[in-house]
């Protein structure tokens, strides 16, 4: 069995008593943007509660506002929410054409035989590989659905490689989200690079968030190859070289946040 749980520079105790999550949902930004961004942060686990998931993605959905973005903001999501909130963005994408859609994810993540599952608030059943397909959601799933749905720029991001999000032995499993090849016209960044661990940090931000929010500030009309650069580069510096985010892009011509000057 292939199975990753990240570990936490803080982690919590297993015997913690389960957390009762209510998930939620609103919109924020322009309803007629054809820029759309579905963010999630799940951070009231019932099994190993995270920290600082919720800043994470309130920041990230205030972030995307700002830039004129139509946003979906959901928050402590259990696995029936979740699944359906994936699929109301599908479908919003579907009547979208030719414009950008953005996934962020906030909270804990595993993998099992190279395939990413971004795992809901109740989680307390999960113990072994099989229970990942269905009571998680699969990374690459909503990947291979945004470009279905949207023949623009399709932009996933991953800040889901913290503590275990398993509820038994570790022994089996290897640390670190599986790498993801983008397909046409798409970029996939992680908030560390393949097979390793990122660092929540001391602040109201994740590592990776924070210098991600930071560098969106001043993105418009800078290509986005640089701006997941310049995070790269800031984080391995603050991080000293322990935390080095990833992207992979497969981009057909330039994109830029607010389009790229001529």
């Amino acid at each position: 069995m292939l199975v990753s749980g990240c570990q936490s520079t803080n982690p919590r105790s297993l015997d913690e008593q389960p957390v009762k999550a209510s998930p939620k949902m609103v919109r924020l930004g322009d309803p007629h943007s054809s820029q759309k961004a579905l963010v999630i942060g799940n951070r009231d686990y019932a099994h190993s509660p995270l920290r600082n998931t919720l800043n994470d993605a309130e920041d990230m959905a205030s972030r995307l506002e700002s830039m004129g973005f139509d946003i979906t903001l959901a928050t402590n999501l259990n696995r029936r929410a979740m699944k359906n909130v994936v699929k109301v963005f599908g479908k919003r994408l579907s009547k979208t054409g030719d414009d950008v859609a953005f996934f962020y994810f906030s909270g804990h993540g595993a993998q099992v035989a190279g395939k990413n599952f971004l795992i809901p608030t109740d989680n307390d059943d999960l113990r072994e590989e099989k229970d990942l397909e269905p009571n998680a959601v699969s990374a690459q799933t909503i990947l291979a659905m945004m470009k279905q749905a949207n023949k623009g720029m399709n932009i996933l991001i991953l800040d889901a490689c913290r503590d275990n999000p398993y509820k038994g032995s570790e022994k089996s499993m290897t640390r670190g989200l599986s790498e993801i090849t983008p397909p046409r016209g798409s970029l996939v960044a992680f908030a560390t690079a393949p097979g390793t661990t990122a660092s929540d940090g001391d602040e109201r931000n994740g590592v990776f968030t924070g210098t991600l929010l930071d560098a969106l500030e001043g993105a418009e009309h800078k290509r986005i190859e640089d701006v997941f650069m310049e995070v790269r580069d800031l984080v391995l510096e603050k991080t000293k070289e322990r935390q080095e985010p990833w992207y992979n892009a497969s981009i057909r011509k330039p994109f830029c946040f607010g389009g790229c000057p001529r």
